[in-house]
C-alpha cells in the first residue's frame, strides 16, 4: 500500500469521482480527490486519503501563516482556511461513512472547536489571568481526540475478497454483489 502512494501513473479521474474508497491511491490522487468530490458527502474515503490530505493541508496552512503572518497579508491564511473547510468537511463525512457512521457526527468536533474558540475569546476579554482557560482547553482537546479517532479507526465497511472464485464477506441481493450490508441496513456475516 505504501508503494502505491508514490507510484508515478496518470490520475484515474473516473475512480476519483466515484464513491468507493481508493485504497491504492497515489499521493497526487489523495490530494486531488477531495476537490473532485468538493461538496459531496456521499461515498466513502479510506484512512490514506484523509491522512495525506490533512498532513499536506496543515503544512500548507503553516507555511502560509509563516509567510503571510503580519499586516494585511494575514488575511490570506484565513481565506485559505475558509475555502478548505468544505473539502475537509466532505472528506470527514465520507470517512465516517467508511466507518458505517452517519456523516452528521462530523459536526461534533467542529461544534466543540467553535465552543472553544468562543470561550477563548470571551475568557481573554473577561480575565487576564487565564483562570477559565481550562474550560476552553477541554472542548478543544475532546475535538482533537474525536478527529484523531475518526482518522485512525480501520474501515468497518466490508470489502469483497475473492479467493479461488468464491466471494467472502459479500451479500448478493437481486443479482448484485453487496458489501456486507443488506437492504434493511443491517450487517450480515
Amino acid at each position: 500500500m505504501a508503494v502505491a502512494l508514490f507510484e508515478n501513473r496518470p490520475p484515474r479521474v473516473a475512480e476519483m469521482k466515484g464513491f468507493e474508497p481508493m485504497y491504492d491511491a497515489t499521493f497526487r490522487e489523495c490530494l486531488q480527490r477531495p476537490f473532485y468530490l468538493f461538496a459531496r458527502g456521499r461515498g466513502r474515503s479510506c484512512r490514506k486519503e484523509i491522512w495525506v490530505f490533512f498532513i499536506v493541508l496543515s503544512i500548507v496552512e503553516q507555511g502560509l501563516s509563516k509567510v503571510c503572518g503580519g499586516g494585511s497579508w494575514a488575511l490570506i491564511p484565513l481565506v485559505f482556511d475558509l475555502i478548505m473547510v468544505v473539502p475537509e468537511y466532505a472528506l470527514e463525512v465520507r470517512r465516517l461513512h467508511d466507518l458505517l457512521l452517519p456523516g452528521w457526527l462530523t459536526l461534533i468536533p467542529y461544534g466543540l472547536m467553535a465552543i472553544a474558540t468562543i470561550g477563548l475569546v470571551k475568557s481573554r476579554m473577561l480575565t487576564i489571568g487565564g483562570g477559565p482557560l481550562l474550560l476552553v482547553v477541554i472542548p478543544l482537546l475532546v475535538a482533537i481526540v474525536i478527529q484523531l479517532v475518526i482518522m485512525c479507526t480501520p474501515s468497518r465497511h466490508r470489502r469483497l475478497s475473492f479467493d479461488n472464485g468464491a466471494i467472502d464477506n459479500g451479500v448478493i441481493d437481486n443479482g448484485t454483489i453487496g458489501a456486507g450490508v443488506n437492504q434493511s441496513g443491517t450487517t450480515r456475516p
